[in-house]
């Protein structure tokens, strides 16, 4: 018996997702000291749960790109919900 399986990928548009995230940290973040803008972890989580399907995907993206930045390999609830990500842009 032969059985083929076809898989069926979702693209990401990751330029989107990162101009979401940009969108998401401007508006619910606060400006830092040295005029960039910067939210908690958290917040990001909480409000873009309905708009980014792997926030931790976009933001690892974000950041090897650099333009945010955060102190930790990978950001996980509860735990992380107080690191601030950084705009840098």
């Amino acid at each position: 018996m032969y059985l083929e399986l076809t898989f069926s990928f979702v693209t990401v548009n990751v330029e989107h997702e990162i101009t979401v995230l940009k969108e998401a940290i401007v508006k619910h973040g606060k400006p830092t000291s040295d005029g960039k803008t910067s939210c908690a972890y958290g917040i990001l989580f909480e409000k873009t749960a309905d708009t980014l399907e792997a926030l931790n995907g976009t933001l690892r993206a974000a950041k090897r790109q650099k333009k945010v930045s955060f102190n930790a390999e990978l950001l996980m609830m509860p735990k992380d919900k107080d690191v601030e990500v950084v705009w840098l842009e």
